[in-house]
């Protein structure tokens, strides 16, 4: 099994965690002069105000056991348990920061369909502000559902996902404007402003370059068009997608073809810093003017699903920086983060408390440069 990456000690308390942490992270002041330690900035998540602009999706899982295989086909055939409906997609991201302890401000589209009305009474569920949400009648609200799979007394598998809801679904120019009044309305309160671009056509970049003032914490997690994007504070996709966005492909033990590679996103995004997340292999920071941190990932082999995991990373990260952290203090508390959504099943949310506990098990490793 990996070492826990980023916390493990034998006889470590949260103090001496965050003293480590201060060594190798860095630490800022708060407006009081008092010191920034990470578990300090967790304490500090409870009430900040964060937006959210995204594509908001329903995730669906549908849960069966396994009665036969049918004669009709050599398909199983499943006897029909139970379904459940989470936010996803940038939903996700606003469930994930109201859960870490934000006051949540959603801005995005839904249509004037079930799965629209079913979005809104989760976020009513989770008290997050729905009120930047626009209702576009033209829009199919994107649903993504995952069939799982198994026997009564085994966990179950996802067989297959089903997915509704057209990519690229246009954005009608009244619907646009109306979204950008709203952003421009009351994105002065917010601390940090997240932007969830999976290419649903709610989270363009010439909305997010329209709005004035410019929030003072602006981070990205776009699926196919970061590069579209420009004068973010930080980004956090995963290798692939930058993989894909340059065209070029780095191999897993190549760390000076990756560094390459995130000081060429970071400049082209003309942020400060940008992340790239790496699955099994954790994730690395690149930072204007400072060699690059690489974070093992955190958890050890137990991962059970990593459905939205990246929407768990960004967010923790976004709530960290709100909270006064440096880029170093948010990616290790996004790695913590990270490691332990991806052991629980399904969309899932991370809670402040949970990352207390983990930081109770000890300092953090020494990021690698």
């Amino acid at each position: 099994m990996r070492a826990r990456a980023a916390v493990r000690a034998k006889h470590g308390s949260r103090d001496s965690g965050a003293a480590a942490a201060a060594i190798h992270l860095g630490r800022r002041r708060s407006s009081r002069g008092e010191e920034l330690s990470v578990a300090s900035l967790v304490a500090r998540f409870e009430g900040l105000p964060v937006g959210v602009l995204g594509d908001l999706v329903v995730d669906e899982f549908v849960h069966g056991e396994i009665a036969r295989v049918s004669r009709e086909a050599p398909v199983l055939i499943l006897d029909f348990k139970s379904s459940t409906f989470t936010p996803g997609g940038g939903a996700n991201a606003a469930a994930n920061l109201r859960a870490l302890g934000a006051r949540v401000q959603v801005y995005g589209r839904v249509g004037r369909d079930e799965p629209g009305r079913r979005l809104l009474e989760l976020f009513e569920e989770k008290r997050i502000d729905r009120t930047g949400i626009v209702r576009d009648p033209s829009y199919q609200t994107p649903v993504k559902t995952r069939i799982l799979a198994g026997g009564a007394h085994t966990s179950k598998q996802q067989i297959v996902r089903i997915d509704r809801g057209p990519m690229g679904q246009a954005l009608p120019r009244a619907v646009g404007r109306a979204m950008l009044a709203r952003l421009r309305t009351r994105v002065s309160k917010p601390r940090a402003l997240l932007v969830a671009d999976y290419g649903f056509g709610a989270a363009p970049p010439e909305i997010l370059a329209a709005v004035r003032p410019q929030p003072a914490i602006l981070t990205l997690d776009s699926r196919f068009r970061v590069l579209e994007f420009h004068g973010v504070t930080a980004a956090t996709p995963n290798v692939a997608e930058v993989e894909h966005a340059f065209g070029v492909r780095v191999r897993d033990d190549d760390p000076a073809g990756l560094a390459r590679l995130g000081e060429r996103l970071r400049r082209a995004l003309g942020a400060p810093a940008a992340v790239i997340t790496r699955g099994s292999r954790g994730m690395s920071l690149f930072e204007k003017e400072r060699r690059p941190l690489h974070f093992a990932p955190f958890g050890g082999d137990e991962v059970a699903d990593v459905t939205g995991a990246g929407d768990t990373v960004i967010s923790a990260f976004t709530l960290a920086l709100a909270a006064g952290g440096t880029f170093p203090q948010a990616t290790y508390l996004a790695n913590i983060a990270g490691g332990l959504v991806v052991m629980k099943r399904g969309t899932a949310t991370v809670s402040g408390k949970e990352i207390l506990r983990a930081l109770d098990q000890g300092p953090p490793a020494r990021p690698e440069r």
